[in-house]
Protein backbone atom coordinates (compact mmCIF):
# COMPACT_ATOMS: atom_id res chain seq x y z
CA UNK A 1 0.00 0.00 0.00
CA UNK A 2 0.98 3.47 -1.18
CA UNK A 3 -0.08 6.44 -1.08
CA UNK A 4 1.83 9.29 -3.41
CA UNK A 5 0.94 13.08 -4.00
CA UNK A 6 2.37 14.71 -7.22
CA UNK A 7 2.74 18.59 -7.35
CA UNK A 8 -1.10 19.09 -5.77
CA UNK A 9 -1.95 22.72 -5.82
CA UNK A 10 -5.46 23.80 -4.74
CA UNK A 11 -7.04 27.30 -5.14
CA UNK A 12 -10.16 28.90 -3.96
CA UNK A 13 -10.98 31.58 -6.26
CA UNK A 14 -7.46 33.53 -6.43
CA UNK A 15 -6.00 32.54 -3.26
CA UNK A 16 -3.99 29.13 -3.60
CA UNK A 17 -4.05 27.56 -0.44
CA UNK A 18 -1.87 24.45 -1.25
CA UNK A 19 1.44 24.96 -2.78
CA UNK A 20 3.08 22.06 -4.76
CA UNK A 21 2.37 19.55 -2.25
CA UNK A 22 4.60 16.29 -3.55
CA UNK A 23 5.26 13.12 -1.05
CA UNK A 24 5.29 9.39 -0.82
CA UNK A 25 3.90 7.43 2.07
CA UNK A 26 3.54 3.48 2.76
CA UNK A 27 2.54 1.41 5.60
CA UNK A 28 2.84 2.35 9.16
CA UNK A 29 1.75 6.11 11.11
CA UNK A 30 2.94 9.53 9.37
CA UNK A 31 1.81 12.37 11.11
CA UNK A 32 0.67 15.49 9.49
CA UNK A 33 2.06 18.64 11.37
CA UNK A 34 0.85 22.37 11.18
CA UNK A 35 -0.49 25.39 12.74
CA UNK A 36 -4.42 26.21 12.41
CA UNK A 37 -4.89 27.52 8.49
CA UNK A 38 -1.72 25.29 7.07
CA UNK A 39 -3.85 23.57 4.79
CA UNK A 40 -3.63 20.27 6.78
CA UNK A 41 -7.26 19.84 6.68
CA UNK A 42 -7.93 21.01 2.79
CA UNK A 43 -4.73 18.70 1.89
CA UNK A 44 -6.84 15.60 3.76
CA UNK A 45 -10.41 16.26 2.43
CA UNK A 46 -8.11 16.01 -1.42
CA UNK A 47 -6.98 12.50 -0.30
CA UNK A 48 -9.83 11.37 0.67
CA UNK A 49 -11.31 12.16 -2.88
CA UNK A 50 -13.89 14.82 -0.81
CA UNK A 51 -12.59 17.99 -3.14
CA UNK A 52 -10.61 17.92 -6.14
CA UNK A 53 -6.88 19.71 -6.71
CA UNK A 54 -6.83 22.55 -8.96
CA UNK A 55 -3.74 21.01 -10.20
CA UNK A 56 -1.49 17.78 -9.67
CA UNK A 57 -3.07 14.15 -8.96
CA UNK A 58 -2.59 11.16 -5.88
CA UNK A 59 -1.88 8.17 -6.70
CA UNK A 60 -2.54 4.83 -4.34
CA UNK A 61 -0.97 1.84 -5.50
CA UNK A 62 -0.06 3.55 -9.03
CA UNK A 63 -3.53 4.18 -9.57
CA UNK A 64 -4.96 8.03 -9.79
CA UNK A 65 -7.93 7.58 -7.23
CA UNK A 66 -9.83 10.07 -9.27
CA UNK A 67 -10.07 6.18 -11.70
CA UNK A 68 -10.47 4.23 -8.89
CA UNK A 69 -14.13 5.20 -7.66
CA UNK A 70 -15.22 2.50 -5.25
CA UNK A 71 -12.69 0.71 -5.03
CA UNK A 72 -10.80 3.04 -3.69
CA UNK A 73 -13.63 4.44 -1.34
CA UNK A 74 -13.60 0.70 -0.35
CA UNK A 75 -10.26 0.91 1.17
CA UNK A 76 -9.87 4.12 3.30
CA UNK A 77 -11.41 4.80 6.05
CA UNK A 78 -11.62 8.65 7.30
CA UNK A 79 -11.93 10.22 10.64
CA UNK A 80 -13.07 14.13 10.01
CA UNK A 81 -13.06 16.59 12.41
CA UNK A 82 -15.97 16.90 13.26
CA UNK A 83 -18.78 14.12 12.61
CA UNK A 84 -22.58 14.88 11.86
CA UNK A 85 -24.29 12.74 14.09
CA UNK A 86 -28.32 11.61 14.82
CA UNK A 87 -28.79 12.38 18.22
CA UNK A 88 -31.34 9.91 19.03
CA UNK A 89 -29.88 7.35 17.28
CA UNK A 90 -27.85 4.53 19.48
CA UNK A 91 -24.41 3.86 19.05
CA UNK A 92 -25.47 0.17 18.04
CA UNK A 93 -28.17 1.79 15.00
CA UNK A 94 -25.71 5.00 14.30
CA UNK A 95 -22.81 2.32 13.14
CA UNK A 96 -25.75 0.07 11.68
CA UNK A 97 -26.99 3.17 9.23
CA UNK A 98 -22.74 3.97 8.49
CA UNK A 99 -22.38 0.42 7.71
CA UNK A 100 -25.74 0.21 4.94
CA UNK A 101 -24.18 3.50 3.48
CA UNK A 102 -20.61 2.01 2.86
CA UNK A 103 -22.67 -0.96 1.08
CA UNK A 104 -21.25 -3.61 3.72
CA UNK A 105 -22.72 -7.16 3.78
CA UNK A 106 -22.19 -8.29 6.76
CA UNK A 107 -23.55 -5.34 9.22
CA UNK A 108 -24.07 -7.33 12.20
CA UNK A 109 -20.50 -8.96 11.72
CA UNK A 110 -18.64 -5.78 11.17
CA UNK A 111 -20.63 -3.33 13.71
CA UNK A 112 -19.92 -6.00 16.50
CA UNK A 113 -16.40 -6.48 15.08
CA UNK A 114 -15.86 -2.51 15.78
CA UNK A 115 -17.68 -1.82 18.96
CA UNK A 116 -15.38 -4.32 20.23
CA UNK A 117 -11.86 -3.07 18.86
CA UNK A 118 -13.62 0.49 20.32
CA UNK A 119 -14.60 -0.55 23.62
CA UNK A 120 -17.89 0.44 23.39
CA UNK A 121 -20.14 -2.88 23.29
CA UNK A 122 -21.30 -2.03 27.18
CA UNK A 123 -22.72 1.38 25.11
CA UNK A 124 -24.10 0.13 22.52
CA UNK A 125 -27.55 0.89 23.45
CA UNK A 126 -26.97 4.68 25.01
CA UNK A 127 -28.11 7.44 22.38
CA UNK A 128 -25.73 9.30 20.82
CA UNK A 129 -26.99 12.42 22.65
CA UNK A 130 -25.63 11.05 25.67
CA UNK A 131 -22.01 10.33 25.28
CA UNK A 132 -19.34 12.46 26.10
CA UNK A 133 -17.43 13.66 24.04
CA UNK A 134 -14.42 11.42 23.80
CA UNK A 135 -17.04 8.68 23.47
CA UNK A 136 -18.51 10.28 20.36
CA UNK A 137 -14.63 10.64 19.20
CA UNK A 138 -14.85 6.64 19.90
CA UNK A 139 -17.82 5.98 17.51
CA UNK A 140 -16.16 8.19 14.93
CA UNK A 141 -13.24 6.13 14.50
CA UNK A 142 -15.82 3.37 14.74
CA UNK A 143 -17.14 4.06 11.69
CA UNK A 144 -14.65 4.32 10.01
CA UNK A 145 -13.14 0.61 10.78
CA UNK A 146 -16.56 -0.60 9.41
CA UNK A 147 -15.37 -1.54 6.21
CA UNK A 148 -11.49 -2.42 7.96
CA UNK A 149 -9.55 0.00 5.58
CA UNK A 150 -6.00 -0.62 4.86
CA UNK A 151 -5.68 2.95 5.05
CA UNK A 152 -7.03 5.25 7.83
CA UNK A 153 -7.08 8.96 7.77
CA UNK A 154 -7.25 11.04 11.07
CA UNK A 155 -7.82 15.06 10.54
CA UNK A 156 -7.47 16.30 14.46
CA UNK A 157 -9.01 13.40 16.34
CA UNK A 158 -7.79 14.18 19.59
CA UNK A 159 -9.24 17.83 19.79
CA UNK A 160 -11.01 17.87 23.03
CA UNK A 161 -10.09 14.41 24.82
CA UNK A 162 -8.82 14.26 27.94
CA UNK A 163 -5.10 12.82 28.99
CA UNK A 164 -6.83 9.28 29.80
CA UNK A 165 -8.67 9.61 26.01
CA UNK A 166 -5.92 10.61 24.35
CA UNK A 167 -3.15 8.06 25.65
CA UNK A 168 -6.04 5.07 24.82
CA UNK A 169 -6.40 6.71 21.12
CA UNK A 170 -2.48 6.61 20.40
CA UNK A 171 -2.10 2.79 21.94
CA UNK A 172 -5.09 2.30 19.61
CA UNK A 173 -3.33 3.68 16.31
CA UNK A 174 -0.26 2.13 17.57
CA UNK A 175 -1.88 -1.23 17.71
CA UNK A 176 -3.77 -0.77 14.25
CA UNK A 177 -0.93 0.26 12.48
CA UNK A 178 1.20 -2.97 11.93
CA UNK A 179 -1.09 -3.61 9.13
CA UNK A 180 -2.16 -0.02 8.31
CA UNK A 181 -1.73 3.01 6.44
CA UNK A 182 -2.29 5.69 8.77
CA UNK A 183 -2.26 9.69 8.43
CA UNK A 184 -2.82 11.72 11.34
CA UNK A 185 -3.22 15.28 10.88
CA UNK A 186 -2.99 17.70 14.01
CA UNK A 187 -1.49 20.63 15.96
CA UNK A 188 -1.18 18.55 19.14
CA UNK A 189 2.54 17.92 18.66
CA UNK A 190 2.48 14.68 21.08
CA UNK A 191 -0.35 13.48 19.59
CA UNK A 192 2.53 12.20 16.98
CA UNK A 193 5.75 12.09 19.33
CA UNK A 194 5.88 8.75 20.43
CA UNK A 195 3.65 6.81 17.30
CA UNK A 196 4.60 8.18 13.76
CA UNK A 197 7.47 6.65 12.24
CA UNK A 198 8.00 10.01 9.89
CA UNK A 199 6.32 13.59 10.48
CA UNK A 200 5.39 16.32 7.64
CA UNK A 201 5.43 19.75 9.01
CA UNK A 202 3.17 22.11 7.13
CA UNK A 203 3.24 25.80 7.08
CA UNK A 204 1.15 28.01 4.63
CA UNK A 205 0.62 25.42 2.12
CA UNK A 206 3.42 23.87 1.68
CA UNK A 207 5.92 20.57 3.03
CA UNK A 208 8.94 22.94 5.34
CA UNK A 209 10.00 19.78 6.97
CA UNK A 210 9.53 15.99 5.80
CA UNK A 211 11.81 13.61 8.34
CA UNK A 212 11.89 10.93 11.47
CA UNK A 213 10.69 12.29 14.49
CA UNK A 214 14.52 11.29 15.57
CA UNK A 215 15.84 14.06 12.56
CA UNK A 216 13.54 16.66 13.48
CA UNK A 217 15.10 16.17 17.15
CA UNK A 218 18.32 17.09 15.73
CA UNK A 219 17.48 20.39 15.37
CA UNK A 220 16.89 21.23 19.25
CA UNK A 221 19.55 18.43 20.59
CA UNK A 222 21.62 20.18 23.09
CA UNK A 223 19.87 23.52 23.00
CA UNK A 224 17.23 22.80 25.87
CA UNK A 225 17.68 23.94 29.42
CA UNK A 226 16.29 23.73 32.40
CA UNK A 227 16.61 26.78 34.65
CA UNK A 228 15.48 27.34 38.27
CA UNK A 229 14.97 30.28 39.36
CA UNK A 230 13.77 32.29 43.08
CA UNK A 231 14.28 35.80 41.75
CA UNK A 232 10.76 37.10 39.97
CA UNK A 233 13.14 39.39 37.94
CA UNK A 234 15.47 36.51 36.68
CA UNK A 235 12.40 34.57 35.78
CA UNK A 236 10.83 37.87 33.69
CA UNK A 237 14.49 38.55 32.52
CA UNK A 238 14.46 34.79 31.20
CA UNK A 239 10.89 35.02 29.15
CA UNK A 240 11.64 38.05 27.77
CA UNK A 241 15.32 37.37 26.18
CA UNK A 242 14.59 33.49 25.00
CA UNK A 243 11.88 30.95 24.07
CA UNK A 244 10.62 29.64 26.74
CA UNK A 245 8.52 26.20 26.17
CA UNK A 246 7.21 25.61 30.01
CA UNK A 247 6.53 27.15 33.05
CA UNK A 248 6.31 25.63 36.39
CA UNK A 249 6.47 27.36 40.16
CA UNK A 250 6.86 24.87 42.89
CA UNK A 251 7.38 25.96 46.57
CA UNK A 252 8.89 29.38 45.50
CA UNK A 253 11.19 28.10 42.83
CA UNK A 254 9.86 28.65 39.12
CA UNK A 255 11.17 26.36 36.48
CA UNK A 256 11.48 27.32 33.22
CA UNK A 257 12.37 24.90 30.15
CA UNK A 258 14.50 26.88 27.47
CA UNK A 259 15.08 26.98 23.81
CA UNK A 260 18.50 28.41 23.27
CA UNK A 261 21.34 28.21 21.32
CA UNK A 262 23.29 29.57 24.52
CA UNK A 263 23.52 28.72 28.34
CA UNK A 264 20.48 31.24 29.27
CA UNK A 265 21.53 31.68 32.61
CA UNK A 266 23.90 30.09 35.20
CA UNK A 267 21.61 28.12 36.65
CA UNK A 268 20.67 26.50 33.61
CA UNK A 269 20.88 22.49 32.95
CA UNK A 270 20.73 20.92 29.73
CA UNK A 271 17.74 18.80 29.07
CA UNK A 272 16.51 16.13 26.43
CA UNK A 273 14.24 17.93 23.98
CA UNK A 274 10.71 17.05 23.21
CA UNK A 275 9.38 17.15 20.06
CA UNK A 276 6.85 20.27 20.72
CA UNK A 277 10.26 22.04 21.43
CA UNK A 278 11.52 21.32 17.86
CA UNK A 279 8.16 22.52 16.69
CA UNK A 280 8.24 25.82 18.29
CA UNK A 281 11.34 26.58 17.39
CA UNK A 282 10.77 25.96 13.82
CA UNK A 283 7.21 28.07 13.92
CA UNK A 284 7.86 30.59 16.83
CA UNK A 285 10.81 32.53 15.96
CA UNK A 286 14.66 31.98 16.08
CA UNK A 287 16.70 31.09 19.32
CA UNK A 288 19.26 33.28 20.89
Amino acid sequence: MKLELRNIKKNYGDKEVIHGISFEVEKGICGILGPNGAGKSTMIRIICGLEKPTEGAVLYDGSEISDMGESYREKIGYVPQKVGYYPDFTVYKFLEYIAELKGIQNKKDAVGRVLDVMGLQDDKTKKMRHLSGGMKQRVSIAQALLNDPEFLILDEPTVGLDPNERLYFKNLITDMSYDKLILLATHIVSDVEDIAERVLILKSGEIQIDASVSDIMLGVKGKVWECQLISMEDVTRIKNDYKVSSTKHKGGVTTLRVISEVKPCEEAQQVDALLEEAYMSFFEGRMK
